[in-house]
């Protein structure tokens, strides 16, 4: 499994994402990202992308930027867009299993002072519930499947 992970971390940055055909690299590559320069890379392919599918890995890595930056009011910031923009995507597709679970992992990771925590055992009962019949890949599954516990 970890040689497909660096095969579709590979295929991004050597062949651009272009459609929603390309979301497993997405999917993959969201989860390899370590570093600044890594997070803007995979932010500018799926800033290009034209499929909603991607919104709440895109919300996930903006309000990530605030990892990577020292001033205060621009951590809130990147924190408030990506939070909007990872609420409103829900709000619009509520029955989406990976909103759910981004947003369970982001609320998972964010300090308490955030005060975005409320949603964690609703998110990881409806992935627990659906995950099963999730139109995703065995190892993507397998890979939630680990990481909301």
């Amino acid at each position: 499994m970890l040689y497909k992970i660096i095969i579709l971390t590979l295929m991004v940055l050597v062949h651009p994402i272009s459609s929603c055909d390309d979301m497993d690299a997405i999917r993959w590559s969201y989860h390899e990202v370590k570093s600044e320069a890594e997070l803007n890379q995979l932010l500018k392919e799926i800033e290009g992308l034209d499929c909603d599918k991607k919104i709440p890995y895109l919300a996930s890595l903006i309000m990530r930027q605030a990892e990577f930056t020292s001033w205060p009011h621009k951590k809130l910031g990147y924190f408030n867009d990506g939070k909007k923009m990872l609420e409103n995507y829900l709000s619009a597709y509520p029955n989406s299993i990976e909103a759910h679970y981004i947003r369970l992992l982001t609320q998972k990771n964010v300090p308490s002072l955030l005060n975005y925590k409320q949603n964690i055992l609703e998110d990881k009962q409806f992935v627990e519930q659906h995950l099963k019949s999730a139109d995703l890949s065995e190892d993507y599954k397998r890979i939630m499947a680990q990481n909301i516990h």
